[in-house]
């Protein structure tokens, strides 16, 4: 028994408030006291308050910005898939809106107050870094497509779906360079135009895919090999034209820099990604079990932004070392992919609403000119996107069998050219390739595109097709078994396949995964 305390423990209590006295109210009363010292002695000489540090106001609206554009593009991306969109969608317009387009216009005291000169560069660094992580999602995405077991006809399709667009786009640059094309030259105005109008949003045509229950329809499939593969041949004339960008009035270096990327890309998708993916798998294995070794995040994302960094410094934009670098990955890995997955959840929760900010900021659409040259080239640019996916893809498509219903269809989904479009045209750009008029008018052009898929295909039949049975005949031309005639696994490159990774995921509830949106 405790000695100190008696009966009813008053001596123990009677301690206490000793120890209390002397341990805590005996110091205050002392600090108090040298307070209201100062405090008369700061009143005696005559000082007045103290100014703030420097940073201090800097931080402050630094931080209200941020909590302005989360808060801002997660209402935004809500409203979206209320409307029966994807999310990215809402979000996107949430950074278009808090630009010059509305809230600058609208409000140019509290735009000014909000987005002060000396907090954009900091704003721009939260753009870059997301835009980052983005394109290492987006190699990622596409690298684990399987096309070894793709039949004749998806081929033909999914080369359709770069080729005529792209040719659309040239046609259109011959009649647009005079007027639109940047200070990089007419060539690399031609060859990102082409390409521009050729993008498929992979991540978009994902989500859009699963919500109406499209996924593991044949048309589903054909759409997700078919943006695939477009959209990795974009990037490559993308960074072909970036390459010429850099020596307008000279081809020798642009040559010499293309041929050395060239070179650099076949090494990393060839043995440095098979090196890798060894080394992978003796150190944290296949399976990706629990309890096993797991890769830390940060080293992942510091490799990613130095291959960035390092495609920046050559003369590339550092989008294309975030790609390669998804590209590369090694996606056996269990621990591999539970790393890379948490780096696109944190760049597509809190990173991406500054990219769209960035992009908001840079384009303003109440300036967009609606005199009849505009308006007809505008009209004109939609024109040529959205037929060249419908006869292109989409008539490659019937002629090789596939039903006029489902080859509309294909046509329509490819159109999806969402985020992935808009990194594109910023790109451009930043490169000088395209006039801040023509940077608008594309714009333009891909808000319209990536909203119109989802309600088209609703009114073109409101019933989810998922779960149908696919068709034998089809599944035999893509390369599968004829007997197939109800859904197993999900074939290469769909959601779904038992291969080691699923670049895309069903949704549960309202809840979308990184790689979905």
């Amino acid at each position: 028994m405790d000695r100190s305390s008696g009966p009813g423990g008053s001596p123990g209590r009677h301690r206490s408030v000793c120890l209390a006295l002397v341990f805590v109210a005996l110091p205050l009363l002392i600090g108090l006291l040298a307070l209201w010292y100062q405090a008369d002695a700061t009143g005696a000489t005559g000082s007045g308050p103290r100014t703030p540090p420097p940073g201090a106001d800097t931080a402050a609206r630094l931080l209200a910005a941020a909590a302005v554009v989360l808060g801002a593009s997660h209402a935004a991306g809500r409203l979206a898939a209320l409307a029966g969109q994807p999310p990215v969608i809402g979000e996107i317009c949430a950074g278009v809106l808090l630009g010059p387009s509305l809230l600058g216009h609208a409000a140019p005291g509290v735009w000014a107050w909000l987005f002060p000169g000396r907090i954009l560069p900091m704003l721009d660094g939260l753009a870059q870094l997301g835009l980052v992580f983005f394109m290492f999602g987006v190699g990622r995405d596409l690298s684990a497509v399987r096309l070894r077991t793709v039949g004749g006809r998806t081929v033909l399709v999914s080369l359709a779906s770069l080729a005529v667009p792209f040719a659309g786009g040239t046609v259109a640059a011959v009649v647009l360079a005079d007027d639109h094309a940047g200070s990089a030259g007419p060539v690399s105005f031609a060859v990102f135009l082409g390409c521009a109008l050729g993008i498929t949003a992979f991540p978009v045509l994902a989500r859009i895919l699963s919500e109406l229950g499209l996924s593991h329809t044949p048309v589903g499939r054909t759409s997700l090999l078919a943006a695939a593969v477009g959209d990795a041949g974009a990037w490559l004339l993308l960074a072909a034209a970036m390459t010429v960008a850099q020596a307008p009035g000279s081809s020798g270096p642009g040559l010499v820099l293309m041929a050395a990327g060239a070179a650099a890309a076949a090494l990393c998708l060839g043995p440095l990604r098979r090196a890798l993916h060894r080394v992978a798998s003796r150190r944290y294995g296949d399976d990706g079990a629990e309890g096993g070794a797991s890769l830390p995040v940060p080293l992942l994302a510091c490799a990613v932004c130095s291959c960035a960094a390092l495609t920046s410094v050559l003369g590339l934009h550092a989008a294309f070392g975030a790609f390669l670098a998804g590209a590369v990955l090694p996606a056996g890995s269990g621990a591999v992919t539970a790393a890379a997955d948490r780096i696109a959840s944190f760049s597509t929760g809190i990173l991406m609403p500054f990219f769209f900010l960035g992009f908001g900021l840079s384009v303003d659409l109440s300036a967009l000119s609606t005199d009849s040259g505009t308006v007809a080239t505008t009209g004109a640019l939609l024109a040529v996107a959205v037929l060249a996916k419908l006869l292109g893809p989409g008539l490659c498509a019937r002629l090789t069998g596939m039903p006029w219903r489902d080859s509309f269809r294909l046509g329509v989904l490819l159109n999806a050219r969402g985020l992935t479009e808009l990194v594109v045209l910023g790109i451009g750009w930043e490169a000088g390739v395209i006039d801040r008029q023509m940077f608008t008018v594309l714009t333009v052009v891909t808000l319209i595109t990536t909203v119109m898929p989802a309600p088209l295909l609703k009114l073109l039949d409101p019933k989810p097709l998922e779960g149908k049975p696919l068709d034998p005949k089809l599944l035999e031309r893509d390369g599968k078994r004829a007997a197939a005639t109800r859904r197993g696994p999900s074939p290469p490159g769909a959601p779904g396949h038992d291969g080691p990774r699923e670049p895309i995921r069903e949704p549960a509830g309202d809840t979308a995964s990184p790689e979905q949106r």
